[in-house]
């Protein structure tokens, strides 16, 4: 049975989602930052009803739905039907279960990506030359994500990535890292979240007319570096083989595959 979680509640949440704990990275994150007093986040638990265990997580954070189950083959149906009455625009989870679920969400489409943790550090360049960007880049690297269209159909605007980054930027929580060369910011890496323990690599984007020239190898390599110099553990997601070739080549290893379930408004 699905039943709406409470304070008393985030500890069995956490336990479950620590049984798979990178690929959980973001719902950890968000339960450790904003807990359940927040009106833009929610959390539902599917627990068994004879011993109470947990056997799946439901986190709604603004209008994205999370489901994390580590078994994915029992209790699709039920939380298929739940996620469907949510009706919220991305659904993430792996993706077994959200192959599974989306039979339950109509015209939802499924894109499938791996997830990958870092395990070799005598892969890392150790020549790479990438630095943390400033608050003076932060339009730029804006613009940079913007003109991604896998990335932009996640914002209303490029003043939108804009302001989010200098906020996170303020706020410390996030770290942006960029390669410059002919004065313009040629390829750029940043952390899209980070928990207790693991930092989530997102956005590495590099310019049409850099690209083919090993930039984006260097600007992983110095935030992967940076990741472990704080204690956490770098992961990251992946859905093209020529990215997933280049990660692997500095030390990242698949852990599991991943997807997301978007809705028409923000298929590619």
């Amino acid at each position: 049975m699905i039943k709406r979680a409470g304070k008393e509640d985030i500890e069995r949440a956490v336990d479950c989602l620590k049984q798979e704990e990178s690929l959980n990275t973001t719902l950890l994150a968000y339960l450790e930052k904003y807990g359940l007093d927040k009106d833009f986040q929610e959390c539902w638990l599917l627990s068994d009803e004879h011993d109470g265990k947990v056997l799946a997580v439901i986190l709604r954070h603004f209008n994205n739905l999370y489901i994390y189950s580590r078994d994915c083959a029992s209790y699709h149906e039920e939380l298929g039907h739940f996620a469907a009455f949510m009706g919220t625009e991305i659904i993430s989870g792996k993706r077994e279960l959200m192959s599974k679920i989306a039979l339950f969400t109509g015209d939802m489409a499924i894109e499938p990506s791996c997830h990958m943790v870092f395990r070799d550090q005598t892969k890392l360049l150790l020549s790479a030359v990438a630095k943390r960007a400033g608050l003076e880049d932060c339009s730029e690297l804006a613009g940079l994500i913007y003109g991604i269209p896998d990335f932009a159909r996640f914002y209303h605007s490029r003043a939108e990535i804009e302001r989010g980054i200098r906020r996170r930027m303020e706020m410390g929580i996030c770290r942006y890292f960029m390669l410059k060369q002919d004065g313009v910011i040629a390829s750029q890496a940043y952390t899209t979240i980070e928990s207790s323990r693991f930092a989530t690599i997102g956005g590495v984007v590099t310019r049409p007319e850099y690209r083919k020239q090993g930039l984006a190898s260097q600007v992983v390599s110095c935030i992967t570096r940076d990741i472990l110099n704080g204690g956490k553990v770098p992961n990251l997601f992946y859905s093209n083989e020529e990215a997933g070739s280049m990660y692997r080549d500095i030390g990242f290893a698949a852990q599991g595959d991943y997807a997301l379930l978007i809705s028409n408004q923000r298929r590619r």
